[in-house]
């Protein structure tokens, strides 16, 4: 199959599992399938996908302009300035690490969300108070967010929940904003670092890949069903948990 043919597939398939995950700007499905497809290494597939969420980040402020002016100033910055740095942190050491090394940490997070998809579900809980605190949960998985383009929303979100005592649509709305300001912070540190990785093909990947996520997206949005949904997590918790062990392996 043709590189182009299988760029095609590449996007029904992470767009479809987005879609019906509701995951809007992490997509770290897109890394596994541009190496085991594209055969592309994992620094530049951690880039390209930087470059995708980075473009997902601006539809979501589009769509949620008035969830996020709601957010407490004194929550919504110590947020954003923390992640941005995690995101630049990770990056930093992420850029020094061996491509083996990077493969066993996304192995072991491809793994954690595969058991999170499968066992874990969210429970449906009164909103909390938001507090300057959440902003340290975001520091933690921005830094992972810089080392292998990973937002940890399917982690980070039972997480807000449980010690913040968040609802869903909240810890949804931190976890992102959070994710939102490590992906510049991650492609911050990428051009600190050695500007002259990137490279245009990334760009372009990266253009192709967004519309073509977002064309599904609008597509198909009204397919979406709470059963859709539960039908995916069973689908693809076992496949990432399988795949998440072949990289450590």
């Amino acid at each position: 199959m043709s590189m182009y043919a299988l760029a095609v597939l590449i996007i029904l398939i992470v767009g479809v599992v987005t879609l019906y995950l509701k995951i809007t700007i992490d997509r770290i499905f897109l890394v596994l399938l541009l190496m085991f497809w594209l055969k592309i290494d994992i620094h530049q597939a951690i880039i390209i996908n930087g470059l995708v969420m980075l473009l997902a980040s601006f539809l979501f402020v589009r769509g949620n302009k008035e969830q996020i002016l709601q957010i407490p100033k004194n929550v919504f910055w110590p947020v954003a300035i923390i992640a941005f740095i995690g995101g630049l942190v990770g990056r930093w050491f992420g850029s020094s690490l061996d491509s083996k090394v990077l493969m066993i940490i996304l192995g072991v997070y491809a793994v954690l969300v595969g058991l999170r998809l499968v066992l874990l579900k969210p429970k449906l809980v009164q909103p909390g108070q938001l507090k300057p605190v959440i902003a340290v949960i975001s520091f933690l998985f921005s830094i992972l967010t810089g080392l292998i383009s990973a937002g940890g929303k399917p982690i980070q979100i039972p997480l807000l929940m449980k010690t913040q005592k968040l609802s869903m649509p909240q810890a949804y709305m931190m976890g992102s904003i959070g994710t939102m300001f490590a992906v510049i912070g991650l492609l911050t540190g990428q051009v600190l670092v050695d500007y002259s990785f990137f490279q245009a093909k990334m760009f372009s990947w990266a253009w192709v890949f967004y519309v073509g996520f977002s064309l599904i997206m609008i597509l198909f949005e009204k397919k979406w069903s709470p059963k859709g949904q539960r039908i995916m997590s069973y689908i693809v918790g076992p496949l990432l948990i399988l795949v998440g062990f072949r990289l450590f392996i």
